[in-house]
């Protein structure tokens, strides 16, 4: 990558993109769980709906996080 020193993809992920996704992704867990209790007990597919979010969510955050840190990590490297 050209704005990379090292031409990985991790490094040109800017911190402040990362942490734009990690709000939209806290921000979706609280979507799915909010459908899950007020409409999973009248509906299958709204229940299900609310698992898939959440699961995709949780997956999100954590590889985000990983994301981050390693992010943090090569920049402290760097300085």
């Amino acid at each position: 990558m050209a704005g990379c020193p090292d031409g990985t993809t991790i490094g040109a992920i800017s911190i402040r993109r990362i942490l734009y996704w990690l709000a939209a992704m806290v921000a979706l867990l609280i979507a799915g769980t909010a459908i899950g209790l007020i409409w999973a007990d009248t509906s299958d597919v709204a229940g299900s709906f609310a698992g898939v979010t959440n699961i995709i969510s949780v997956v999100g955050i954590v590889v985000l996080l990983i994301l981050l840190t390693l992010n943090l990590r090569r920049r402290g490297r760097m300085s």
